[in-house]
Parts: C-alpha cells; sequence; structure tokens
C-alpha cells in the first residue's frame, strides 16, 4: 500500500511526456523518464497543475463516484460554496438544493454557519497568541502540504483551527442522530470539492486520524449530473419555495476573505502557488516583516481557480460576487459560545500539523551531509541551465537524483555531448 494517498495518476498510455507537468510542479516531485511523466509519492501535494497544464489529459483525477453514499439510509451533501459560482447568477442556491435531492440525497448542508464561527474563532485566536510571526492560514490543503514537503520549519506558523468543510460534518455527525432517530453509522456525508488536495484531506488527513467525509466527488463530476436538473427546476422556480431558515454566504473561497476574518492590519494575502513560495521564502529567510498574518491560497483567484471546476475562473469569481448581492443572507453567531468551544479545544486540530518525513535524502546526518556536498559538486559541472531534456525540472534536480542513484550523468544532453567531444 502507498504510504501517500494522491487523487491522481499518469495514464501511461495518453502521456507523451511533454514535460509541461514537469516544469509547472512547485515541488518538482515530476520527473520524465522514458518518455513518460512519473509522479514523486513523497513530494506531490495535489495541487492539481500538472492536471491543468497537460495538453494530452493524460494526469487523470482519482475521486469517488456520486453514488458513494448510496448505500446509507440517510444522504447528506456538503457542497464547496465554488459550486454554486459554476452557475449563473439567475439561478437561486436553494434549486442546486433541490437539484442535489432529486439525485437522492436528503439533505444539503451548506459551510456557511461554521464558517462565520471559525471567523470568529480566528480572531479569538489571533488577539490571544503571543508566539512566532507571521501565521499562515489553514484553510488550503494544498498550502499545507507545500509547508510540510518544502518549509518544515514554518509547519509551526500554521493556525492550528480546523475548516469549515469538516467542521460542518462533524457537526452533522453530532446532530443529525439525535434529530433524526438514526444511528450515526445510518448517515453518509458526501462533500464536493473544487481540487485533488481537498480529496486528499479528506481521504487521508493530514491534522487528524480521519475524515469526518465518507466520500468525496469533484465539482466537474457532480456538475454534469445536477445540470439538467437545475435547468428543469428553474422553469417552475419562484424564491417563495425558498424556506425561511434558508442561509447563502460564498464564504472563504475569494481571496482575501479569511484574511478579513482575522481582523488585523497586518495581513497578506497571495493567491497562486508560484507567488505562495515567494512568500514563504520570505518567512523562511525572515523577509517578511510587518506583517502577522498570511492567508495562503493555492490556486489565483482562490478556489473558484480550482482544477475541478467547470467555469472559466474570471466567470466564477463574477458570478459568486454578484450571488452574494443578490442571494447572501447574513448569519449571526454566538460569540460567547464560539468563546467556549475555543476553550475546550473544538475547533484545533486533532492531530499537530507535522514536516512530511521524505527519503530525499537519508535521515542519516552524516550520511545526508555527504550526499549534499555530492551534490553540490556534480551540480557545479553540470550546464546549470535548467534545460528539462534531462526528465528533470532542473540541474539542481538532476544532481539531486544523481546523488540518490536514480540518473546517470550521461542522462544530461549537454554533458553527454561535453564527454563526447561534442560542442
Amino acid at each position: 500500500m502507498a504510504k501517500y494517498y494522491h487523487a491522481h495518476q499518469i495514464n501511461r498510455d495518453r502521456c507523451r511526456g511533454h514535460m509541461r507537468c514537469m516544469h509547472h510542479c512547485p515541488t518538482q516531485a515530476i520527473r520524465v523518464r522514458g518518455g513518460k511523466a512519473v509522479i514523486s509519492e513523497e513530494l506531490c501535494v495535489d495541487c492539481g497543475s500538472c492536471i491543468s497544464v497537460c495538453p494530452s489529459g493524460a494526469i487523470e483525477p482519482i475521486t469517488d463516484p456520486i453514488g458513494q453514499v448510496s448505500s446509507f439510509p440517510y444522504r447528506v451533501v456538503v457542497p464547496s460554496p465554488v459550486l454554486y459560482s459554476q452557475f449563473d447568477p439567475s439561478i437561486h442556491p436553494y434549486i442546486v438544493h433541490l437539484a442535489f435531492k432529486q439525485l437522492g440525497f436528503d439533505e444539503v448542508v451548506d459551510v456557511t454557519t461554521s464558517a462565520a464561527e471559525l471567523a470568529v474563532a480566528l480572531d479569538m485566536f489571533m488577539k490571544a497568541y503571543e508566539g512566532r510571526l507571521p501565521l499562515i492560514s489553514s484553510y488550503c490543503p494544498c498550502i499545507l502540504r507545500l509547508i510540510q514537503v518544502k518549509y518544515p520549519d514554518l509547519v509551526e506558523l500554521v493556525v492550528p483551527l480546523d475548516v469549515p468543510r469538516e467542521v460542518t460534518a462533524r457537526e452533522i455527525r453530532r446532530s443529525f442522530p439525535g434529530r433524526l432517530g438514526l444511528k450515526p453509522e445510518d448517515i453518509g456525508v458526501l462533500y464536493i470539492a473544487t481540487c485533488p488536495a481537498k480529496i486528499v484531506s479528506t481521504k487521508q488527513p493530514a491534522e487528524k486520524t480521519r475524515s469526518w467525509f465518507d466520500g468525496v466527488v469533484s465539482i466537474r463530476d457532480v456538475y454534469s449530473a445536477l445540470l439538467p436538473h437545475i435547468i428543469a427546476i428553474k422553469q417552475q422556480f419562484h424564491e417563495a419555495q425558498v424556506p425561511e431558515d434558508f442561509v447563502f454566504d460564498t464564504g472563504w473561497v475569494r481571496m482575501g476573505s479569511i484574511a478579513r476574518a482575522a481582523r488585523t492590519e497586518k495581513w497578506l494575502a497571495v493567491a497562486g502557488l508560484d507567488h505562495v513560495v515567494r512568500i514563504l521564502d520570505d518567512i523562511e529567510n525572515s523577509r517578511l516583516r510587518n506583517v502577522s498574518f498570511v492567508e495562503a491560497l493555492a490556486h489565483m483567484l482562490g478556489c473558484v481557480s480550482g482544477p475541478f471546476n467547470v467555469e472559466n475562473p474570471y466567470v466564477a469569481r463574477t458570478n459568486s460576487i454578484k450571488q452574494r448581492q443578490l442571494y447572501e443572507k447574513g448569519i449571526r453567531v454566538d460569540e460567547k459560545e464560539i468563546a467556549r468551544k475555543l476553550e475546550e479545544g473544538y475547533f484545533f486540530f486533532e492531530n499537530p500539523l507535522l514536516p512530511r518525513l521524505t527519503t530525499y535524502f537519508d535521515t542519516d546526518l552524516e550520511t545526508s551531509i555527504k550526499r549534499m556536498k555530492e551534490r553540490d559538486r556534480v551540480y557545479q559541472n553540470l550546464p546549470q541551465i535548467d534545460c528539462g531534456c534531462c526528465g528533470a525540472p532542473t540541474c539542481m534536480a538532476f544532481a539531486e537524483d544523481h546523488v540518490r542513484g536514480e540518473a546517470k550523468l550521461t542522462d544530461c544532453t549537454l554533458l553527454g555531448q561535453k564527454s563526447r567531444g561534442g560542442e
């Protein structure tokens, strides 16, 4: 069994070794060997960048079927707020709920309440915190894994608060059995995800023993199933059908939303892995000053840019803004109750976030130092132009592969030419 679960795989029959995936991978987890892409299980953070850029469609997502919870007596679906942005603003969010029920779900639960509570909890946590700064938001699972893999010294800066989707699922587990008169195991809870990292955080969470969800489906997969129902429902829908207790909020899916929840003037919001890496580099090297909170999201524009979405991210962002104007209904939360829950540890990670152990070098310090010196020696003899022809994204990555015995020096095209007397 693989040590790390990943929500995508390479279809070797489709792969043409284009190298775009290799060059776009933020953790250098991809190599091209024998004309086919290979993904490192340990270094991959499931950002989905490779899925988006592969011209052959050779990198395929792995998701559960939409009927994953069909065997449960009572079926609940928790959609990402991004799902609503995939539809025209004229489609009321409640229509999406009705469409889910036509697909066989008994109840649709949004993350609205959990997001509102966590916003207050984050503000309270920030005010009480006295440690190292800046703190980094925990919302994006891809960023958490990026920190675990590439920035292990920064794991202590991640805000140890759980995310709205998991808090929502936990509340379903705790409150629904009594309300419905069912056993907890009779209730199946499904999440609708925007990206591979959210699937992985459900299948193999880094900060808890197991997720509160029973399955997870991509927006792309559920969209085609929902659309015919939504079109049919809209033709006869009237807003009078919307229950009085129905609330809608686009949540934290747009860049800057979490930072505003932190209620600090010294915040910074960054999206897109290339930009996030630059900020994390600055934090690691103590170059980011006068910032106490960093909201970091893997995809440009936030979750509306997730690779599992179907709508153009700029259109989706516009839809989300218009939906907020048309349908958003504020929700009141009990701050005293939230303070009590925070004191009891209700909102916190179940387990501490830890660096991801890899075999990139050896766990023995002396051996690791020897390998790093050998890596640097090899690197000095390489062209240092990062052409990628060897199947590694950079010359430094190639030197590391060679030290680990995964590549021969002759795999470097230019070095091979030089050894044969070529130019």
